[in-house]
C-alpha cells in the first residue's frame, strides 16, 4: 500500500509540468549570465590590447618624424598622450631607446634611453644581443625602440581571466632624420 502510494505521487510528481519555465530559468540564468559576463570580459580585454597597441605605434611613428632632439618634456608629454589615448586612469610606463647596429662586433649599441613609471632605462648589455628581437639592420643604421606597459584589470574576475599587463615592444626607423638626438645632436 505505502509503495503504490509513493508510486503514484512520483508519477504525479512526473506529469506535473506547471512551474517548469520558472525551474528551468533559475537552473539556467546563472550559467547564461556567467557566460555573458566571460564573452564581454574577452571582448574588453580584446579591445583594450588592440587601443594599446596603436597608441604604442602611434607615439613611435610621432617619434621617427622628429629632426629635433628631444627632451624630457617631450617624453613626459608623450606619456601623457599614451595616457590619454587609452584612457588609462594611472600613468602608464613608458621607455624610449635608440639603437644601433655595429656589423664588425655583430652587437647592438644603445645610443640613449629614456624610461618612466616601473621602467629603467636600457643599458648596452641587455641589447647587444638582441638579434632576436630587433630587425636586421645595416651597419650603423639606428632604430627607435617605445615599449609601454598598462595595468588591466577585467570588468568581470571569473577565474577566466586575472589582472595582467598590458605590454608593447615597438620599433621603428627614424624618417626625417638620420638619428633621433637627445637633448642635443
Amino acid at each position: 500500500m505505502i509503495w503504490s502510494y509513493i508510486k503514484s505521487r512520483l508519477h504525479a510528481f512526473r506529469d506535473e509540468t506547471g512551474g517548469s519555465v520558472s525551474v528551468e530559468f533559475i537552473i539556467m540564468a546563472p550559467i547564461v549570465f556567467w557566460a555573458y559576463a566571460s564573452m564581454f570580459s574577452w571582448f574588453d580585454a580584446y579591445r583594450q590590447v588592440g587601443v594599446h597597441e596603436k597608441a604604442a605605434f602611434t607615439v613611435a611613428d610621432m617619434i621617427s618624424r622628429e629632426t629635433n632632439p628631444i627632451d624630457n618634456d617631450y617624453i613626459n608629454s608623450t606619456r601623457d598622450m599614451v595616457r590619454f589615448l587609452t584612457r588609462y586612469p594611472g600613468q602608464p610606463d613608458m621607455r624610449i631607446s635608440v639603437i644601433r647596429y655595429v656589423e664588425s662586433i655583430d652587437q647592438f649599441r644603445l645610443d640613449w634611453s629614456r624610461s618612466r613609471g616601473g621602467y629603467r632605462n636600457l643599458r648596452n648589455q641587455e641589447v647587444r644581443n638582441w638579434h632576436d628581437r630587433l630587425p636586421m639592420l645595416v651597419n650603423g643604421e639606428r632604430i627607435i625602440l617605445v615599449e609601454t606597459a598598462i595595468d588591466y584589470t577585467p570588468p568581470f574576475l571569473f577565474g577566466l581571466m586575472e589582472e595582467n599587463t598590458l605590454s608593447t615592444f615597438v620599433f621603428t626607423r627614424p624618417r626625417f632624420a638620420p638619428q633621433l638626438c637627445w637633448n642635443q645632436c
